[in-house]
């Protein structure tokens, strides 16, 4: 990474990287000085090395009457980092109770790539529900039956679910008959009728969709949402008991 990306990431503009780094080049020296190696205007210069003054990365002093600035040792930048962390950690907080400030307010987190579903069913796990509420494709299988146990994780955390899935699939040719050894009740319905081509699951205030074709998940955190959803999956559920 450019010694400026890295600046910029501690909160040095453009022309404060510039002064910052031809400070560091010319050890002590006068403003115009180092205005000229950073090629910026002297009273240009001069103004970001009194701010730099005050950020205490550049110190100030007197030699013959004459204002010289030399660059702090760069450790120093390691300090700003520490004090940020610690600001930071401080402010958590009432920067999480701004967060929460606003339960009506949905929270969308969208992800794409290899990981995208992984990331959403990780998630179930991480909120614990007693329930979820999910409508199935066959796709989970085709991406996970190899290599991740998820179905074995939700038992071990004592996560039931209720399933909805098309005739003909493996929710319907195997795991219907596994509901009590994996905490589920599952109903098929005909595939003319239902044949998602994602995958839809609701637990606590969350809504999750995962889109394997083209490797997509979103999670909609909502209160509203969920519980709106949730009345839809039981009118879902009455309808497939009587398919």
């Amino acid at each position: 990474m450019k010694l400026e990306k890295v600046l910029e990431k501690l909160g040095f503009s453009e022309n404060e990287s510039k002064v910052y780094l031809a400070s560091l080049e010319l050890s002590m020296a006068s403003a115009q000085d180092i205005a000229k190696k950073a090629r910026l205007k002297r009273t240009t210069a001069y103004s970001v090395l009194e701010y730099l003054v005050e950020k205490e990365v550049v110190s100030k002093t007197k030699i013959k009457h004459k204002t010289r600035f030399v660059a702090e040792a760069p450790e120093k930048l390691l300090s700003i980092v520490n004090d940020l962390h610690k600001n930071i950690k401080n402010a958590l907080p009432e920067l999480e109770a701004i967060y929460n400030k606003n339960e009506t307010k949905p929270k969308i987190t969208f992800f794409e790539g290899e990981n995208a579903i992984h990331h959403v069913y990780e998630d179930t796990l991480k909120e614990k529900p007693e329930e979820i509420l999910e409508w199935n494709t066959d796709d989970f299988f085709e991406r996970f039956s190899k290599d991740y146990n998820y179905i074995g994780k939700r038992l071990a955390l004592g996560i039931k679910a209720r399933r909805i899935g098309s005739k003909g699939s493996r929710w319907d040719t195997k795991h219907k008959y596994l509901d009590k050894k994996e905490l589920a009740k599952t109903l098929i319905v005909p595939k003319e009728n239902f044949n998602p081509e994602i995958e839809v699951n609701i637990y606590n205030n969350k809504v999750a969709f995962m889109n394997y074709a083209e490797n997509m998940s979103v999670i909609i955190d909502s209160k509203a949402i969920a519980d709106a959803m949730r009345q839809v999956y039981e009118l879902s559920w009455k309808g497939a008991e009587l398919s």
